[in-house]
């Protein structure tokens, strides 16, 4: 999966066959991604994400985009770090 995240600033998402996992931004996407298959983020772990689908966009763009695919399909780990605060 990793040989496949580019170095660049884009949105990213972790899903299952069925459900989105997780919907994140960031400069770097391969960095963002090792650190969810690290272990150092379990809470997107424990729904074992399966396929990893990215956009590059730059910095401005990217908030943006994010927020909207967020809203769109309310990503399981995305509610749950919302509600915490994180």
């Amino acid at each position: 999966m990793t040989r496949h995240a580019p170095e660049e600033s884009g949105i990213y998402g972790l899903c299952t066959a069925d459900k989105w996992i997780y919907i994140g931004q960031s400069f770097n996407i391969r960095k963002a991604l090792l650190a969810y298959l690290s272990g150092r983020k379990p809470y997107v772990l424990q729904w074992q994400p399966r396929q990893f689908v990215f956009e590059l966009l730059p910095y401005p763009a990217r908030v943006t985009r994010h927020k909207e695919l967020v809203a769109s399909y309310q990503p399981v780990c995305n509610r749950k770090t919302q509600s915490a605060g994180m």
